[in-house]
């Protein structure tokens, strides 16, 4: 049953519209003015408004732009005096879906109520398009439409079947804990334990003595016989610690102890860089990366930013507990050119912050923070003065590209047009490692 606010001070014309309407199923409350309507507002789902055109203009149009602001796909008809095509048309812009003259027959109220049936009932199979969209387009908590994401998914499913250790890729923010936590649900059908283990704030006896906590209970990490330890940013495991990892993994040997272990690590950088400049055992890296997976940016997959804009959006709104906002064309294009260097975590955060901020039911240009505007994602600029040493110049230039690919040093030495031998030699001749630590 629709809910429908009817807005009119006559009382004999707003009983009898009110009656023709309750005859026809609506749930329908009449109220006499502006202010009594926006309190209602304020307290009620209301589906449809029919206003008359003299209350609704009070206060520069306050009872539509509350309205909308409070149900962003709320249906208003205007009930006016005459016909006036100039008066019509500007109320069609500001939003009222229609605009109905004398005389307020049964037929012709009836007539408009049914196109805004079938407006409303439009919206909804949209929205439920768009929610069985994000669904079908989701696995396990990731969201992608994009052919890469699709092959994730079927990885996940594949590599969650064999018991070998699995390595991780991706830059800061692509999700490789989600990717991790999708491969143990679907490798274990009881609840078996999830660890995580951070690998940059390890205890130095660790691997002899580590104790881990899952759900509130604590288990020794050589007492582990089930479930999944992740090791979280392998790469800054310390070398000294990294020979104690081996050994640990080689002493499991992955369930011959009867056990059911499985391990997954991750990096944010190319481990095969790490091993080449001596920072990570050859040994370790090859027994990790028997099953390797690398989890595309999302500057490789545009095409799931809508999906995932969408996703967050009503994910924010339940948290907030307000109404889901809506995003203009020009601020979702805008969203989808960026090059999100945090990828999926930077969208998140950013969106939530564009909520908070703004003041409207729609995102818009304005909300969209000026960085990402002005495309620093998509493309950095260096301001360098007339006269600088060509030294300074190239070494700044290797840092600052260091920075934006987020000191991964294969994509740093691809975009300068070099090779990462002449790429680790430069970082050394200029110092850099030492000034970016």
């Amino acid at each position: 049953m629709r809910k429908v606010l009817l807005v009119e001070e006559d009382a004999l014309l707003r009983e009898k519209i009110g009656n023709i309407l309750r005859e026809e199923r609506y749930y329908v409350i009449a109220i006499r003015d502006r202010v009594l309507a926006m309190n209602c507002l304020e307290k009620e789902e209301i589906d449809m408004i029919l206003v008359r055109e003299e209350i609704l203009r009070e206060n520069s149009l306050e009872l539509l732009s509350f309205a909308r602001q409070r149900f962003s796909d709320i249906v208003i008809i205007v009930m006016g005096t005459e016909e006036d095509s100039f008066r019509i048309r500007e109320l069609l812009a500001k939003g009222i879906y229609e605009y109905l003259s004398p005389p307020f027959t049964p037929s012709r109220i009836l007539s408009v109520m049914r196109r805004a049936e079938e407006r409303i009932s439009l919206l909804e199979e949209n929205k439920d398009l768009k929610r069985r969209m994000v669904h079908r387009f989701s696995f396990a908590g990731l969201t992608g439409v994009s052919e890469k994401m699709q092959r994730l998914f079927s990885l996940i499913i594949q590599v969650s079947q064999v018991k070998r250790p699995i390595l991780l890729l991706g830059e800061q923010g692509t999700g490789k804990e989600m990717v991790a936590r999708a491969i143990h649900q679907y490798a274990f059908t009881h609840e078996e334990p999830f660890f995580k283990i951070l690998c940059g704030s390890m205890g130095h006896d660790f691997f002899r003595n580590g104790i881990l906590i899952e759900d509130g209970r604590s288990q020794n990490l050589n007492e582990i016989q089930e479930g999944t330890l992740y090791f979280e940013d392998v790469h800054l495991l310390p070398y000294s610690q990294q020979t104690e990892m081996l050994e640990f993994l080689e002493e499991y040997r992955f369930g011959r102890k009867g056990g059911n272990l499985r391990v997954i690590a991750s990096s944010e950088v190319p481990l095969e860089e790490e091993v080449a400049r001596s920072a990570f055992r050859s040994d370790l890296y090859y027994f990790l990366s028997a099953v390797k997976i690398e989890i595309p940016p999302l500057r490789e997959r545009r095409e799931d930013i809508p999906f995932l804009i969408e996703q967050f959006l009503r994910e924010i709104a339940e948290e907030s507990g307000r109404e889901m906002v809506k995003i203009s064309k020009e601020a979702l294009k805008t969203l989808i050119d960026y090059d999100w260097p945090g990828n999926v975590i930077e969208l998140r955060n950013t969106l939530e912050g564009m909520v908070i901020l703004s003041e409207s039911s729609t995102l818009t240009l304005e909300d969209i923070p000026e960085h990402i505007k002005k495309g620093f994602g998509r493309e950095g600029v260096l301001e360098i003065k007339i006269g600088t040493p060509l030294e300074e110049v190239e070494k700044l230039l290797i840092k600052e590209t260091l920075k934006f690919h987020r000191f991964n040093k294969t994509r740093t030495a691809q975009t300068l047009g070099i090779s990462p031998r002449t790429l680790y030699r430069k970082m050394e001749q200029y110092a850099i490692e030492d000034e970016l630590k």
